[in-house]
């Protein structure tokens, strides 16, 4: 008995592509995020806006390639350095700031008065020190949140220099990496980086997607004509006001049979439709009847 290769069912590939999402892509055993991209710009000027605003009008933000890295390996790109871990739900995992602890000192300076001088090499913060990394950690958490456009939601949890307190992260555990340099004056090649477990991104991506319009299915034509036949066919009621006289209400009371109201009829009368105003035109006649003459069709909100 030969055993041939089954065909693959289509239907099944249309399910699996559907579920391959903008967030990741896999290829060759290794995984990329696209999306990535555009958060990474996105959260590069915000960070150049959050510095400048701090006191560095100058600063710019370069955004280097998204890597990938163990834990143990990011820590000591920065060390030492402090390093902000927020819980991002629906991310089933930490996001991860870090930046060396010279330009956070840097920054500690410029926001007090100074021209971001570098501190020195020190173990501990000040009590002023740490209440602005808390700071800056908020701010930039909040820029990531608006990076991410309502995907992720990072609140700051933890604020530290030891990243052994980082919890839920391992020294061998792969992380998704995008590198932040600032540019200019004091603060040239002083960088921030951005990790996202990999592990956490791959389980966003595999959730079940949002249907896509594609996947809607089709409107019956037929359905369609008849039901825009139909709606050609409904009156609606055309009106146009001639003139709206006013008199005084003693005269309005000792109206009597026989009495007239004189009216002053304008050039241009309006039209509506449905109680809607629709156009202008100018009263004459056609084809012995009374008639008006449109003029002009009206344009904005009533006319929707």
């Amino acid at each position: 008995m030969s055993l041939e290769p089954k065909p693959v069912d289509a239907s099944a590939k249309q399910a699996a592509d559907a579920k391959a999402s903008l967030l990741l892509r896999k290829s060759e055993d290794s995984y990329a995020f696209p999306v990535l991209d555009s958060v990474g710009n996105q959260f590069a000027r915000s960070l150049r806006d959050l510095v400048r605003a701090l006191g560095a009008p100058t600063v710019n933000v370069e955004r280097s390639a998204t890597v990938q890295m163990r834990f143990a390996d990011w820590c000591s790109e920065v060390a030492p350095g402090l390093f902000w871990r927020y819980h991002a739900p629906p991310l089933r995992g930490p996001v991860l700031l870090a930046a060396t602890r010279p330009l956070v000192l840097q920054l500690v300076d410029i926001f007090y008065g100074g021209k971001g001088q570098n501190g020195g090499e020190r173990e501990d913060l000040t009590d002023a020190e740490e209440r602005f990394a808390a700071r800056l950690g908020r701010d930039m958490g909040m820029q990531l949140a608006a990076a991410w456009k309502s995907g992720l939601e990072p609140e700051l949890d933890c604020v530290t220099s030891d990243p052994s307190k980082l919890a839920a992260v391992r020294a061998d555990d792969e992380l998704v990496v995008q590198r932040f340099t600032l540019r200019g004056g004091v603060f040239e090649g002083r960088t921030i980086l951005c990790a996202y477990p990999q592990a956490a991104l791959r389980g966003i991506a595999g959730a079940e997607p949002v249907p896509e319009m594609r996947d809607v299915p089709a409107v019956d034509p037929v359905w369609t004509s008849t039901l825009n036949g139909a709606l050609k066919t409904v009156r609606v009621p055309v009106r146009s006001v001639l003139a709206r006289p006013e008199i005084s209400l003693v005269k309005l009371l000792s109206l009597e049979v026989g009495d007239i109201i004189p009216l002053t009829i304008p050039r241009n009368v309006p039209v509506t439709v449905a109680g809607r105003n629709f156009a202008s035109g100018s009263i004459g006649e056609a084809n012995g009847n009374a008639a008006i003459m449109i003029e002009r069709i009206e344009e904005g909100p009533d006319n929707d």
